[in-house]
């Protein structure tokens, strides 16, 4: 007998019933439920038919809902690591930090993402400057929740940022620092760091430029000077990101106010061309800063490109390399990889042989300069390795190298290896290679590749797949996937491995401070990360896959309608979009809409997030949205991105009131003000609908919501601005992408005692 699933607990009898208990409330005429009526008969054999339906669905095993997800193109999502900011500080001496520098987090380690050169520099004082007012924002730069506006809050041009040093910088000296931006409205924004845009899709709504008090030789006297811009990730204080720069000569100390106790060395940033629509809001301004994932690598494998020159080296600045064991391992003719051993004289370098030459190597490792360097022999002392990507590092911990291989193979399909020692939380944490008998009799090294399962693969397919809930390692069996080969020892080998990755990463700011490697503690470097980590996150289940897929179906990718056009828009990485309209069939400049149409055209009509009252979008705020939608549009569609037009709506009017409320007259202004507004409000308020016409009945339902108005005695309204008509009744007909702003609105009030 098979058993009952949970499914669902009603049995055919209750489903009768309840539906019978339905008729007299959604059919009252029928009256016969009898067994005999056909009624009656096609309700059993309804919920007969939903009893074995609930059960076959209830019979459908994950595997199957797996692959129903897979043929949607989804599929859970694996770990993810938490990221942050980590700064550094008390640099005393010039030092360089390799990519993957570990630190830990209570009991997390984090990793940075790329070397970083610190430099003894210190960031002393931060002014800003407009043509009213200068501020010295220095200690609002020192606390996250303190933000500032870089140059005032309507970014002018001439306005400044002012960035001071605690000495000179040289010409030859790369700065780097890390800008954190209040990014208010934008998509794309995550905790702590930016999400992955891309950034060159993205147009800057304002120009600026950044200046050195330098000494000019040119003239014989300091000056303000460009400085030579390396990085912007910024995109002209855009976006939050990292900005790196050179001066072009010497610096030399003056005084800017409010912080003129002293002469310092300074950088300026000015507003060339005005054009923000939110003028940028500075979180932070940090100095000798990285990026940094929650995770610990355990082994790392990173091919290179030789040319097959003699006496060539390659060079890896990764911390594994300088602080861990490192192999190295070339490519034959055939594909396969051997190992190579470094040279084993007293002094690491290679001896002179008769021939032929053998496989060595040298290993020369620089910490002042973060990076270790491989050299290859001349042909006569050390071989060359073959041109192309044919030379691999390989570079692990000291407490992997008990567990670099992982069994050994006995030929048999099916095989699977048990990873427990080696908790990795991610798919596709390993990098593997098998091990097959070479022409000499020793081993050579394939590499095989991880798939999420054997589904597509092919008898001679070199695949494997990874469980790292069960922490188990499987192999094909022949017809899907290939056997690894057998050997009398151990010949399936990791090549990588790297460990991570859950919501417990996300720590607090100031917990990812302490150092893994005694060497780098010795330098008595600090370390913290000012935000949050975020982004972390454990494997996805089934359940919250399907709940995934529900919404990602339901999310808009394709612009095909109107409303289509409008969430996309709405969605910009890096654009600040308050409100969007797509008018179809419209593009600029048809006078006469919608009589005369623009076939295969549509216009989208964008407002930015402003200060303003009348939010006008830059030229780069438009090519950006433009440059989203047209990725997302139908082929045969042509886009225009275009500003709204604004006409200006003046209210004169004479209200009847009661005695008691004749000075109420502002606060029926402010009425008007919160009807005729573009932008939406607060508790759910909608702005004005773009393109609809003003009528006096609007005017009238709003100001017989003030108190105590008896009736509106007269009323005309008054409008201002292109395209503008007023119809025969006076009410103001709009263009299809025009929105209206309150004017200096006329309220007269009479009291009623006074008629």
């Amino acid at each position: 007998m098979l058993p009952r699933l949970p499914l669902d607990d009603r049995t055919y009898a209750e489903i009768v019933q309840q539906s019978r208990r339905l008729i007299p409330k959604r059919v009252p005429e029928w009256t016969d439920e009898n067994a005999h009526d056909p009624g009656i008969t096609f309700i059993e054999l309804f919920a007969w038919l939903t009893e074995m339906q609930r059960y076959y669905i209830g019979r459908v095993p994950d595997r199957n809902r797996r692959k129903f997800l897979e043929l949607l193109g989804i599929e859970p999502a694996d770990a993810r690591s938490a990221e942050a900011v980590v700064r550094f500080g008390n640099v005393a001496n010039p030092v360089t930090l390799p990519r993957g520098t570990k630190l830990m987090a209570e009991d997390q380690v984090f990793e940075t993402d790329a070397s970083i050169s610190l430099q003894p520099l210190t960031l002393e004082r931060i002014v800003t400057r407009t043509e009213r007012e200068a501020n010295d924002v220095t200690s609002s730069n020192e606390h996250a929740n303190v933000a500032f506006y870089a140059f005032g809050k309507e970014a002018r041009p001439a306005s400044r940022l002012y960035l001071s040093f605690d000495r000179e910088l040289r010409p030859d000296e790369t700065v780097t620092i890390a800008i954190k931006l209040l990014e208010e409205g934008r998509s794309g924004e995550s905790a702590g760091r930016m999400t992955d845009i891309d950034r060159a899709a993205v147009s800057p709504s304002a120009r600026l430029s950044w200046k050195a008090y330098c000494w000019d030789e040119a003239t014989g006297s300091p000056g303000w000077m460009p400085v030579e811009l390396l990085v912007d990730e910024t995109i002209h204080l855009t976006l939050s990101g990292k900005l790196a720069f050179r001066v072009k000569a010497p610096l030399r100390p003056v005084t800017v106010h409010p912080a003129n106790e002293h002469p310092r060395y300074w950088i300026c940033c000015t507003v060339e061309e005005a054009g923000y629509e939110l003028p940028p809001r500075i979180k932070r301004i940090l100095l000798h800063t990285a990026g940094a994932k929650q995770q610990d690598t355990l082994c790392e494998a990173v091919e290179y490109t030789v040319k097959g020159e003699p006496n060539e080296s390659v060079r890896i600045g990764t911390y594994l390399a300088l602080y861990g064991r490192v192999s190295v391992q070339v490519r034959n003719a055939d594909g396969a990889w051997r190992f190579w051993r470094q040279a084993d004289s007293p002094d690491g370098k290679m001896e002179e042989e008769s021939s032929p030459p053998r496989d060595v190597y040298e290993l020369a490792i620089d910490e002042a300069k973060g990076e270790a360097t491989v050299r290859f022999g001349d042909g006569r002392i050390g071989a060359i390795p073959p041109a192309g990507r044919n030379v691999r590092i390989i570079a692990g911990t000291d407490g992997f190298e008990p567990h670099r291989l992982v069994g050994r193979s006995d030929g048999l399909p099916g095989q699977r290896f048990e990873l427990f020692h080696l908790p990795c939380r991610k798919s596709d944490a390993l990098r593997l290679q098998v091990g097959v008998e070479a022409a000499d009799g020793g081993l050579q090294w394939e590499d095989w590749t991880r798939v999420d399962d054997f589904d597509r693969s092919g008898p001679g397919d070199r695949h494997f797949v990874y469980d790292p809930a069960k922490r188990l390692l499987f192999f094909g069996n022949g017809e899907r996937g290939a056997v690894p080969p057998a050997w009398p020892e151990a010949n399936i080998m990791l090549i990588g491995c790297v460990l991570g990755g859950g919501g417990r990463g996300n720590v607090k700011p100031g917990l990812i401070s302490e150092w893994v490697n005694d060497r780098q503690r010795a330098l008595r470097l600090t370390a913290d990360n000012p935000e949050y980590a975020a982004g972390g996150a454990d494997a996805e289940t089934l359940q919250e896959t399907l709940r995934r897929a529900q919404a990602e179906l339901a999310h808009r990718f394709r612009a095909v309608t109107s409303e289509d056009y409008e969430a996309i828009a709405k969605e910009t990485p890096g654009a600040a979009v308050a409100r969007v309209h797509a008018i179809p069939l419209f593009r600029p400049g048809l006078a006469d809409y919608p009589r005369d149409k623009a076939e295969g055209q549509v216009s989208v009509v964008v407002v930015p997030h402003s200060l303003s009252d009348t939010p006008a979008p830059s030229p780069g705020f438009l090519q950006t949205v433009r440059r989203h939608l047209d990725a997302r549009r139908l082929v045969t569609t042509e886009i225009h991105v275009i500003p709204p037009v604004y006409v200006k709506v003046t209210v004169n009017a004479v209200v009847v009131v009661e005695p008691a409320f004749v000075d109420e007259g502002p606060r029926l202004a402010e009425l008007l003000r919160r009807l005729l507004r573009p932008l939406d409000g607060e508790h759910g308020a909608k702005g004005w609908t773009f393109g609809r016409s003003v009528y006096k009945g609007d005017i009238y339902s709003a100001l017989s919501e003030g108190s105590g108005v008896v009736y509106v005695q007269d009323l005309w309204l008054d409008a201002e601005g292109p395209n503008v008509k007023k119809s025969a009744g006076g009410d103001i007909m709009l263009p299809p992408h025009g929105l209206v702003f309150s004017g200096q609105h006329d309220i007269r009030l009479i009291s009623r005692t006074h008629l």
